[in-house]
């Protein structure tokens, strides 16, 4: 008989199955975040049902599918697609391009079917998550993943610690390594931030034990870059801070810091203190990084259009021969060097659209009795883009799942405030209708 915990997991994942044809297809797609953050295979209770057949995300995805067919119906949004989503559809056609055009399909590092998967169950939740409700549903799921996750982080093992600090072993697939864990938690805080300071008693009760673990866990990843991060999301948390809420945001991040350097330890310190531009005092790991952003240009002067997804490893070492194997640990020169300069340009034109629609959105949600709750979405989204995008100079984010549903959030949000613009309107032509025929 399979392990209690095994049954319960079998158990929830039926549930979302099911309730996602049955019910709403909305609880495809938390069950499918929740399990691209968990990585139920990474553990021993999940791992047992693989051999049963069961492949989480792709059954999750298909029953998402189904629930938008048979509920389609109840779905509501304005246009089939947004510019962010067409956006979108060019990356992923600018990705396979990039293999006839490079130098040819590598399966070892391909991510091309992978990206056209994240790209079909992102289309399908800009579609579902289309007003506030679920929006904050979507971000609750964060939240309590990341609790999940910090957690795991707080227990684990001496063997997930390498150079003293938490390098492996925790969270999906796209957080097998230390910084890219580091860059998950951080983008997190934002979100917890804003429903901690937005909500009631019982939200910010809630978020209080997530947010004691997401910085556990930054602090256990011990990443620089991470923490630069961090840093130029503080600075634009402040720069960018809801008028009139102000004094409550201040009075956040001063007990948020204030907590987080409680929870610091020496050994953490001692590796911020390696962040200098000093060069006789930069050490190997930021000197390969900075070899590898050196051949990423070489490469992307020789090959404009690009060597294809997945080769940059491959050729980084015509550049130089000791960093074979190597990645760029940047988003935007690991994407110029192997989908050349117009996939650069529409990656960039992501991130702009993105920010070009907050800033929209923040003008239209003026006009709606929730307000204050879109202003404080709009701002937290904000801030995680910026704290992802930063981390990801340091990082590489070209095909991380996580990096593009950031991106199509302010999607899942437009279409929110359109819903809710919508639904106003038939209110007021409702008053209006009724008092006409009491006049009449």
């Amino acid at each position: 008989m399979p392990p209690l915990k095994t049954i319960l997991y079998l158990f929830l994942l039926s549930s979302a199955v099911l309730g996602s044809i049955v019910y709403t297809p909305l609880l495809g797609i938390l069950g499918y975040v929740a399990t691209y953050n968990i990585n139920p295979v990474g553990h021993w209770w999940g791992s047992a049902l693989v051999d049963w057949g069961i492949r989480y995300s792709l059954f999750l995805a298909i029953a998402t599918g189904l629930g938008i067919v048979f509920h389609r119906s109840k779905i509501k949004f304005n246009r089939l697609f947004e510019s962010q989503e067409i956006l979108l559809i060019i990356f992923l056609g600018l990705i396979w391009l990039s293999i006839p055009l490079g130098f040819g399909f590598n399966e070892a590092e391909s991510n091309a079917i992978k990206m056209a998967k994240v790209t079909i169950i992102l289309l399908m939740a800009s579609h579902l998550i289309t007003n506030l409700k679920r929006y904050e549903t979507m971000i609750w799921t964060l939240i309590i993943a990341g609790l999940y996750l910090g957690v795991e982080a707080f227990s684990a093992p001496a063997w997930m610690f390498r150079g003293g600090r938490l390098n492996v072993g925790v969270g999906g697939s796209d957080f097998g390594e230390g910084n890219f864990l580091g860059a998950h938690f951080a983008m997190l805080l934002p979100f917890l931030g804003v429903m901690f300071l937005k909500g009631g008693w019982k939200s910010k009760v809630i978020c209080l034990l997530p947010g004691v673990f997401v910085t556990n866990s930054i602090i256990l990843c011990r990443s620089r870059g991470i923490f630069l991060a961090i840093l130029a999301g503080i600075i634009s948390a402040i720069i960018f801070s809801i008028r009139r809420q102000r004094l409550k945001i201040f009075l956040g991040i001063s007990i948020a810091i204030g907590g987080a350097i409680f929870l610091t330890d020496p050994g953490f310190w001692r590796r911020m203190e390696h962040i200098d531009a000093d060069a006789s005092q930069i050490d190997a790991s930021t000197r390969g990084r900075l070899l590898a952003w050196e051949a990423a240009l070489s490469m992307a002067w020789d090959y404009p259009l690009g060597v294809g997804e997945g080769n940059f490893k491959t050729f980084i070492g015509q550049y130089n021969p000791e960093m074979l194997g190597r990645d760029t640990h940047n988003t935007f020169l690991r994407c110029l060097a192997e989908l050349g300069v117009q996939g650069a340009f529409v990656l960039f034109l992501l991130i702009g659209n993105a920010f070009y629609m907050l800033f929209k959105l923040k003008k239209d949600s003026k006009h709606l009795p929730k307000k204050r709750e879109f202003l404080w979405h709009i701002y937290g989204l904000k801030i995680a883009l910026i704290i992802y995008i930063v981390a990801g100079v340091f990082i590489t984010h070209t095909y991380i799942e996580e990096f593009y549903w950031l991106l199509m959030f302010p999607v899942l949000l437009k279409r929110a405030v359109e819903n809710e613009l919508k639904q106003n309107r038939q209110v007021l032509q409702g008053i209006y209708v009724r008092k006409k025929i009491n006049i009449a």
